[in-house]
């Protein structure tokens, strides 16, 4: 959407357009900052609308406008944010009466995950262009999902160029407001946080304006996206089509699996968590799977669906089954004194062990979630094998890195 930092234009209030002011829109870190003199004559923190026109965009309208900054000299300037913009070549859009039924997002981390490489041989002398992706997926009779990834050829007289493009376009029989669009665009994020653990700022947002028949452009910053891929699953797209499309089915279908995964999708996007408070993250995402999708018993305690698992922890840790049963109860007792600050029940963990502990749990939970899903065995098996690298190998390369000689214990 944005093909440069900067753009230069004019803005004015949506009740006051005969008051024009010079105004720089500028990108910085994901977010939409508006420098200009224009300022109300009251006292305001938050401009619902404001209207302008930029060289090179067209017709653009901010929508929920925060004062970031205000400065007095001889001219006063003030810096606003807006949490979203819209731009479109032919008119301004009405964000409260706007509804659509067919948006698409460039995203380029749906290329990276695609793993679709084209490449130049020398040999021949010729570009070698591996197939396009296009994976659609009907959810409902209402929506359909579908995931391509793409060339796109720019050239003049000098150079040839060659892009790929990823991205996922919905199409909906219901006229879905702006916040209804966001939402679907957020279910597939987290779901792809799920299996590969990584996305990054959409490039465009596009949507078509069913009043007029018109494409524009939503811009603002992503909550979901985190650059460093996480090793949690890390499934690419060759290890997964098969499967594909009931996982997206199932997950935006059954709340129950989101609700389960929300907790370790969340652990995958947090950067400062502690591991106490990651473990205790995890430990909750056990409990909802559990009361969910577990067996019924008589007296259900966490202790028992733990064992319910025995064969799986034994295959991910390696530890002994007859010791499996003390060290499910140590992992409710820390829990416990995490939770209630129990005098009793000691500190029994280091917060190193948390960590590892905490990945046990979201594995277990997770495929659950993906047997749920119906996940081929040679997917989950992949994921067991990640599963047990994690905890055995990476666990113990870590031990030796974080060792600390100043710790006589």
């Amino acid at each position: 959407m944005f093909k440069e930092n900067k753009y230069f234009g004019e803005v004015w209030f949506r009740d006051s357009d005969n008051v024009k002011c010079f105004c720089v829109l500028e990108i910085k870190d994901g977010n939409t900052h508006i420098i200009t003199n224009l300022s109300a004559k009251d006292t305001i923190y938050q401009i619902d609308i404001i209207y302008g026109m930029f060289n090179g965009l067209g017709y653009v309208t901010f929508v929920n406008c925060n004062i970031q900054n205000n400065s007095v000299g001889i001219v006063e300037t003030k810096i606003y944010t807006p949490k979203y913009t819209f731009v479109c070549a032919y008119h301004f859009i009405d964000p409260r009466n706007l509804r659509v039924n067919e948006f698409n997002i460039d995203n380029a981390a749906i290329v990276k995950w695609g793993r679709r490489m084209n490449w130049y041989n020398s040999i021949e002398d010729k570009v070698v262009k591996q197939e396009d992706i296009k994976h659609q997926t009907v959810i409902s009779e209402n929506l359909t999902l579908t995931l391509a990834i793409s060339t796109l050829y720019t050239s003049n007289h000098d150079f040839l160029r060659v892009d790929s493009v990823g991205s996922i376009e919905f199409k909906s029989q219901k006229n879905l407001n702006i916040l209804e669009s966001i939402e679907l665009y957020n279910s597939f994020q987290k779901l792809f946080h799920f299996i590969y653990g990584k996305s990054v700022q959409f490039r465009a947002f596009n949507f078509k304006c069913i009043n007029t028949g018109k494409w524009a452009s939503l811009y603002y910053k992503d909550d979901f996206n985190k650059e460093n891929i996480s090793s949690f699953i890390t499934l690419n797209y060759d290890r997964i089509n098969e499967d594909l499309s009931k996982l997206i089915k199932h997950w935006f279908t059954n709340p129950d699996i989101t609700y389960c995964a929300d907790i370790i999708i969340e652990n995958l996007l947090s950067v400062k968590t502690s591991h106490s408070r990651r473990f205790t993250n995890s430990y909750s995402a056990f409990e909802a799977y559990s009361f969910k999708f577990g067996k019924t018993f008589k007296n259900s305690t966490v202790e028992k669906y733990l064992l319910e698992h025995k064969e799986l922890i034994h295959t991910i840790t390696s530890i002994p089954e007859n010791e499996i049963k003390a060290y499910v109860s140590n992992i409710i007792r820390h829990r416990d004194f995490l939770t209630h600050r129990n005098r009793i029940n000691n500190n029994i963990f280091s917060q190193f062990e948390l960590l590892y502990i905490s990945f046990l749990l979201d594995y277990i939970v997770s495929l659950g979630l993906m047997k749920h899903m119906e996940t081929s065995d040679k997917v989950l098996q992949k994921i067991i094998l990640r599963a047990k690298s994690t905890y055995r190998d990476v666990q113990s390369v870590n031990k030796l890195l974080n060792q600390d000689i100043l710790d006589d214990k």
